[in-house]
């Protein structure tokens, strides 16, 4: 129907959610247990979640009017789906008041189910019209997840808050004063960085859990499906997924110092460090019974996450973009000598994650050995 409208259908999908509401809060109370309150707890959630997803989305695609007002097929196909589910799960509530032919079980299996679901419809929705405004780019979904890693750092200015002190004639005791004022402000300095380290890596999480989930695929594999394109990223013959980078040591002369952000792996060997922009990896165990107790080095999933691509018609993967190679440049000969020029990467990205880190590792130098055994040269 032409006056359809992803705001009118997610309008009636809310009538249906207070309905079923209305019908549990007027209900007999006297005979229910925690299961029953548990339902009404759901039901509570889902519509409060709905609510929150509908002021929140619309924000990222240019305004409220854009996606209130869209009237693209397959969006509302999907909610016009809903509409027909979240009404009959209504109309369950009130048989089950009456009768209780239906298990509070059941109920409560079906509103998740419809949760998630109705989550996932409006993802989709937004990311539809991100996509015809913007053609070949990053999933919506993937775009939240570069925010929260682009978010300014204070540990980024913490070596410029607290500059080192030049004194070029100091007698011997005040030499001696200032190497040691410098070296705990250097153990200041790093152990800020470390904790600001950690609350990033955290926040970089979140931004992946509310943008999607991860999975245990099949006996092996660990996947995430993201709300917004329904794409796959498959990390293969994982354990379990590592919420923090591998960090590699600094120099040999710092003492004691170890690479506290290493997810379930030994401390590293000594190595000379490099930009963290390209620490791109992170450690966890195999799932092969030839190698469950070696170390595997894996993509840290937000960076994965964050440059994924909305699969392509008819795929169920999602393709990578590099993040690296986009601000990669090179100089070639020109009219006027050497030129600066941008590399332009394949805009249809890596096909999988495996082939995305096979890219990494040849192209990007690790921050960290392979390895917990390997011997750095």
């Amino acid at each position: 129907m032409s006056h359809e409208t992803v705001g009118s259908l997610l309008a009636v999908i809310a009538n249906s959610l207070n309905d079923g509401l209305r019908i549990m809060m007027f209900a007999d109370k006297r005979a229910w247990g925690p299961d029953e309150f548990e339902l009404l707890r759901l039901l509570e959630e889902t519509l409060d979640e709905a609510k929150k997803d509908f002021q929140e989305l619309p924000t990222l695609v240019n305004g409220r009017f854009y996606y209130e007002e869209d009237r693209k097929s397959e969006s509302l196909l999907d909610l016009r789906t809903l509409c027909t589910r979240f009404e009959l799960h209504a109309q369950a509530l009130k048989d089950w008041v009456r009768s209780g032919d239906i298990t509070v079980a059941d109920l409560s299996r079906d509103t998740l189910t419809l949760r998630q679901d109705l989550h996932g419809a409006q993802c989709r929705a937004a990311r539809r019209i991100h996509n015809e405004a913007e053609a070949h780019t990053r999933c919506l979904g993937a775009l939240q997840v570069f925010r929260a890693q682009q978010r300014p750092t204070s540990a980024e200015h913490a070596q410029q808050t607290h500059p080192q002190d030049q004194h070029p004639q100091q007698s011997q005791q005040s030499q001696s004063l200032h190497q040691h004022q410098h070296h705990y402000q250097q153990q200041w300095q790093q152990t800020q960085q470390q904790q600001h380290r950690g609350r990033a890596e955290m926040e970089e999480i979140a931004s992946c859990n509310a943008t999607g989930k991860f999975e245990r695929f099949g006996e092996r594999d660990i996947a995430f499906v993201c709300d917004y394109c329904d794409g796959f990223l498959v990390w293969e013959d994982l354990r379990s997924m590592p919420s923090t980078r591998a960090v590699a040591l600094t120099e040999p002369h710092n003492n004691n110092n170890t690479s506290s952000g290493v997810v379930l792996g030994e401390p590293l060997s000594a190595a000379p460090t490099t930009t963290t922009a390209e620490n791109w990896q992170a450690r966890d165990f195999s799932m092969s019974t030839t190698t469950a107790n070696e170390e595997k080095m894996v993509v840290f999933a937000p960076l994965a996450i964050a440059n994924h691509l909305p699969p392509e018609p008819g795929e169920w993967q999602a393709r990578i973009l590099c993040p690296y190679c986009d601000d990669y440049y090179y100089e070639e000969p020109g009219d006027d000598g050497m030129e600066r020029v941008r590399y332009t990467q394949d805009e249809r990205g890596f096909e999988d994650v495996r082939h995305f880190q096979e890219h990494l590792e040849w192209n990007h130098t690790s921050l960290v050995p392979s390895a917990s055994k390997c011997v750095v040269m």
